[in-house]
């Protein structure tokens, strides 16, 4: 019984619990309503009537803050002059349980504004309380005063109206008979057009929306009719007359027709055996199709083609790079040529193209280029060659001014006065070596001779380090007399097979001996490579030249390395050191004689090796950055073919 009694117990408990649950979500669904409500809402005692609660609405359209709305009472939020029905208005609603009524609020800055609201009376706990909803009305209100300003507006409108359509009728009364005189009239100037379109040579077809072919002109008719066809256009349906196979032409009617834009093609039609130039016109009535025969003037525009053609084909055989360019600087036509070297261009800037600049080049005469002046001569460096630029302005047949543009590179030919002007300099040492080297050689042999004899004579041992000086002095000076006759022996020279490889490693002893000496190391790379024709002696002095100009160019402890190496149809000597590079400046003029970057420097040894190189018709050439400087000399095969 007792065990009944709780299990009844707990379910009571649960129900209550449950019902504790539902209650706490009502109250939260009431609690959003009340928070979230477009309407302002306000809870106020019924007896003091002073403010309860408030939601953000009411707060916003009275311009307080909550705090500063709580405990204020409604007389303070009412208009003065509506005050006095605030007592009515809680009677009413005592009585009725509920009221709604419009009046006048006030805001935090004094501004006024209608506002209409709904009250309803209710008990909590034994308290009297009242629940009021109020809506901002002054929109509606203005809404209204104007719909009333409208309605009177429009009476007077109908008023007007009434008496224009009374003068509208008498009007159209003289209208229709001037529509009379006005359809006569149209009549005449249809007859006008009709013969118009009948007396043209271009062939012309009207067709409504329906197809079918309103009218087509006398030259149309006569044309098919030449052809063998029939004539009889009007009343049949376009899509199945003679034409209905050229697709193009239908399609197009079809989209004209469709989306109410003219459009204008050619096309040659079988069916009348000619190149025909269709114009489609969208009218009220469908469209209209106007047809001329263009034979003679596609035989002009191939005629135009083959010139062009010719045209483009002499520009890319020319060659030099040429290109055309507009005023703002956009290339409109590049010749092969000028491909090749820069890729695809129409369209592109011809300062990004050619330069890689984001801007015209300071230098470019565009901007100062008379109307009709050739200008030449500007030299412009672009990929590491450079190009003379000529430019000729011209003005296209449809008016635009274009820029004719051909670079011609000049890069081999630069580099071949430089070496025409190096090559006279050693002619010119060659001359003053063959002329003046015998003569000082003696008079420096008998000094060096007395110097030698003088320094072993005891009342002098005191100045032997000025004679050890003075000696060292003059074999300097006959190593560079030495250096002259090496540049001025124009002697014919047999070559013989020689080999790379072999000369190298023969030289390695003498090369490892300098290499110990400055504490420096040398490595050798040495691939077998084919025998060459040369003087042997000669290519050893090469060799030990460029190998002891860079043990000079490294510090301490730096590694040379020598290689010989086969690459395509050259067979290459190369000499890398690990020196801090050569000044650009030098390497410009490297080779030149008595150029030298070296304090005891006598500046002939890289002219000797030129010497020796132009010989075997070998290349020098220079690698250079901050790590070293590597020398390549390559012997070309082919003229060094050994019998």
């Amino acid at each position: 019984m007792l065990k009944n009694k709780v299990i009844e117990l707990e379910q009571k408990v649960a129900d209550l619990e449950a019902a504790l649950e539902k209650v706490q979500n009502d109250n939260k669904i009431w609690d959003r309503i009340f928070t979230e409500s477009y309407w302002g809402m306000m809870i106020c005692d019924a007896v003091s009537l002073e403010l309860l609660k408030v939601n953000p609405s009411y707060e916003q359209m009275h311009g307080y803050e909550t705090a500063e709305l709580l405990g204020r009472t409604v007389y303070d939020l009412f208009a003065p002059e509506c005050r006095k029905d605030v007592l009515d208005i809680i009677t009413s609603i005592h009585d009725n349980g509920h009221s709604a009524y419009t009046t006048v609020h006030l805001k935090k800055d004094g501004s006024r504004f209608p506002v209409h609201t709904d009250s309803f009376e209710f008990l909590l706990e034994g308290r009297r309380l009242i629940s009021v909803s109020v809506w901002d009305i002054s929109e509606f209100e203005r809404t209204q005063k104007e719909l009333t300003l409208y309605r009177e507006h429009l009476e007077e409108l109908v008023k007007s109206r009434t008496n224009d359509l009374e003068r509208a009728n008498e009007q159209l009364q003289i209208e229709m008979i001037r529509k009379e005189t006005a359809e006569k009239e149209l009549a005449k100037a249809d007859q006008v057009l009709v013969n118009t379109l009948n007396s043209i040579s271009d062939g012309f077809i009207a067709v409504n929306y329906q197809w079918v072919i309103t009218y087509a002109n006398k030259a149309i008719i006569r044309a098919l009719e030449k052809r063998g066809l029939d004539g009889r256009l009007v009343g049949s349906i376009f899509g199945t007359a003679h034409w209905q196979n050229d697709r193009m032409l239908w399609n197009s009617c079809q989209k004209v027709m469709e989306e109410g834009q003219s459009k204008r093609f050619e096309l040659y039609s079988d069916l009348m055996g000619h190149w025909l130039e269709f114009s489609i016109y969208p009218t009220e009535n469908g469209i209209s199709i106007f047809i001329r025969t263009i034979d003679e003037q596609k035989k002009l525009e191939k005629v135009v083609e083959e010139e062009h053609l010719r045209l483009y084909t002499l520009f890319n055989a020319f060659p030099g790079l040429i290109y055309v360019i507009e005023e703002g600087y956009k290339i409109r036509f590049a010749n092969y040529k000028f491909k090749e070297q820069f890729g695809e261009c129409e369209g592109q800037l011809c300062y990004t193209v050619a330069a890689g600049l984001n801007d015209p080049c300071s230098d470019c005469d565009i901007p100062s280029i008379g109307k009709y002046t050739l200008r030449s001569g500007n030299e412009c460096l672009y990929n590491h060659r450079l190009y003379e630029v000529f430019t000729q302005p011209y003005t296209d047949v449809d008016g635009t001014k274009l820029y004719f543009k051909v670079l011609m590179d000049i890069t081999d030919r630069k580099n071949a006065d430089r070496e025409y002007f190096r090559l006279e300099r050693l002619n010119l040492v060659g001359e003053m070596a063959a002329g003046i080297a015998h003569e000082v050689r003696n008079p420096l042999t008998t000094v060096r001779g007395f110097l030698q004899l003088l320094s072993t004579r005891d009342n002098v041992q005191q100045y032997s380090d000025y004679f050890k000086i003075m000696i060292e002095e003059l074999d300097r000076a006959n190593l560079i007399i030495t250096d002259f006759l090496s540049l001025a022996r124009e002697k014919t020279v047999d070559f013989t097979s020689v080999n790379l490889e072999k000369i190298a490693k023969s030289l390695m002893p003498l090369l490892g001996a300098d290499a110990l000496n400055q504490d420096k190391d040398i490595n050798l790379e040495l691939e077998p490579v084919p025998d060459i024709k040369g003087d042997e002696n000669e290519l050893r002095q090469l060799l030990l030249n460029l190998a002891r100009n860079g043990f000079e160019a490294m510090q301490s402890g730096g590694v040379l390395l020598v290689k010989t190496f086969e690459f395509g149809n050259y067979v290459v000597l190369q000499v890398a050191d690990q020196g801090g590079g050569i000044d650009p400046l030098v390497l410009e003029r490297i080779g030149t004689p008595f150029l030298t970057t070296k304090d005891r420097g006598t500046g002939l040894g890289l002219a000797i090796c030129q010497n020796i190189a132009v010989k075997h018709d070998a290349v020098m050439e220079f690698d250079t950055d901050s790590l070293g400087t590597r020398v390549s000399v390559k012997f070309n095969l082919k003229n060094n073919e050994v019998e």
